[in-house]
């Protein structure tokens, strides 16, 4: 079983190693064997209609496909690199104005080759969900760290 400060040091190895997380500013600002956190700031690039303050679904799937991802990835032994094979995503409304946003993901379900993940995208509170998804993420057998090399080059 991987410890709480080894989670906390992949997740944030793996959102400054890609560089979409690095360009839509991705922050981890929870990691444990119980899940990740992620939040990502509202950021008028972002937006769906200028001037909306609305960040667009684009950027919340793929907030929600990396935080998916990492929390599939850090619920395996080697924390193995997990490339997604679906993503499920129910909008359920729109989130607030000109306001960070932030993914909560787990990995529900681990398999010799699939890592099944669940999680919602919300603002102030979990409980209060504007997307909920769920999202499947193949084993590869290569560690972050194969990945993080494979990258440099």
């Amino acid at each position: 079983m991987n410890t709480d400060e080894q989670i906390v040091s992949i997740v944030q190895q793996f959102f400054q190693a890609i560089p979409h997380c690095r360009i839509l500013k991705m922050e981890p600002e929870h990691a444990s064997s119980e899940g990740v956190v992620i939040k990502m700031p509202f950021n008028e690039e972002l937006e769906a209609n200028p001037g909306s303050g609305i960040i667009h679904s684009g950027a919340i799937t793929t907030l929600m496909d990396s935080a998916f991802g990492v929390a599939a990835c850090v619920s395996l032994p080697g924390f193995e690199t997990c490339p997604t094979i679906d993503l499920r995503i129910d909008h359920l409304g729109f989130p607030a104005p000109f306001k960070p946003v932030r993914c909560f993901a787990e990995a529900y379900r681990v398999t010799k080759t699939v890592v099944f993940t669940r999680g919602v995208v919300y603002q102030d509170n979990r409980n209060d969900p504007f997307a909920h998804g769920v999202g499947t993420f193949m084993r590869s057998g290569r560690t972050l760290s194969q990945m993080a090399k494979g990258l440099a080059k």
